[in-house]
């Protein structure tokens, strides 16, 4: 308003302070959402491909694992795990959930931002090999520096003096350094696994390094089969 050709005071041109309609403090908030709906993505993605699978990323989970008498102490001791300070060896028959249990451990870690490998013992001399001496020790020591080491199935798949070297040497560097976090699964008893090998030297290492707890139950793949058989064959 003009009064005298002077405006007065309080009547100048009003601009708003909402950008597209929004405040300030909306528009961040906007913005902080969208951010953090982008690193879930992207944490999930990342959990897929270091857990294998869609399915597995799915199913292993603590709150999914079916707890019974034969599997508690497993069960909990792998909850509750702290790799900073403890390594454990889950052995049973298969189908007892070794594997859920181990895989849910690393999930955890993973989310707690620990670096975390997920390793069958299938395919270590796979992961090792065919390299030129340098970049064979670096692969080993990335195993042996994880700050969350899963070795799944020890005992499983093709055994060569050459797997057991690196099993072996991945060990002695994680004793070596104090480095825990460690969880294997096998279908073996340390007793059994030494027959198995022919040798007690990776045995031993285990034996000195891991809480060793039994997985007891039923085969739950078996089960679920004989369940649900119309299901399981589509």
């Amino acid at each position: 308003m003009v009064l005298s050709g002077r405006v007065l005071a309080g009547t100048g041109v009003w601009r708003s302070g909402l950008a597209e309609g929004r405040c300030p403090a909306c528009v961040a908030a906007i913005e902080t959402q969208r951010r953090n709906e982008q690193r879930a993505l992207a944490i999930r993605g990342e959990l897929i491909e270091l857990l294998g699978g869609e399915k597995p990323y799915h199913e292993f989970t603590f709150e999914k694992y079916q707890i019974a008498e034969g599997n508690r102490l497993a069960y909990e001791c792998a909850k509750h795990l702290n790799p900073a300070a403890e390594n454990l060896y889950l052995w049973g028959s298969c189908g007892v959930g070794k594997t859920h249990l181990a895989w849910a451990t690393a999930r955890r870690c993973f989310e707690e931002t620990l670096s975390v490998t997920i390793l069958r013992a299938a395919q270590l001399s796979r992961k090792v090999r065919m390299k030129d001496p340098e970049n064979e020790q670096a692969a080993i020591d990335g195993f042996v520096n994880a700050e969350m080491l899963v070795l799944d199935d020890l005992g499983t798949g093709s055994d060569t003096i050459f797997s057991r070297q690196i099993v072996q040497e991945i060990l002695d560097g994680r004793d070596a350094c104090y480095r825990a976090g460690l969880v294997v699964t096998s279908k073996y008893s340390l007793n059994a696994l030494a027959a198995k090998f022919g040798d007690d030297t990776i045995s031993s290492r285990l034996a000195g390094m891991c809480r060793v707890i039994e997985v007891v139950g039923s085969d739950h793949r078996l089960k679920a089969r004989n369940e649900h058989p119309q299901s399981l064959s589509q």
